[in-house]
């Protein structure tokens, strides 16, 4: 879980231009409060019919899916400016 707040707290803030970046940034949020409105609903189902390994296995797979997506369409933010950022494609 770490990993997941430090991806939403540090990352995604650099993603965004400065003019936008507060909205977007928002709306990042408020995507990822819907989900945590609706993941309880989830676990509990596949708790009831797949046990504890089903929630792990659904947790883990979530986890590699961002994984994933980070290391593909992830950019590299690292010491480097938003305009040096816009319109690059995936640097690593």
């Amino acid at each position: 879980m770490s990993l997941t707040a430090v991806l939403y707290g540090v990352y995604t803030t650099e993603l965004f231009p400065t003019e936008v970046r507060l909205r977007a940034n928002g709306l990042c949020n408020m995507l990822g409060r819907g989900a945590t409105v609706v993941s309880p609903f989830i676990v509990l189902a596949l708790f009831k019919s797949n046990g504890v390994a089903g929630v792990l296995g659904l947790m883990i797979g979530l986890l590699v899916i961002q994984i994933v997506v980070v290391a593909i369409w992830g950019i590299e933010t690292s010491r480097r400016g938003l305009e040096e950022l816009e319109g690059s494609p995936r640097s690593a």
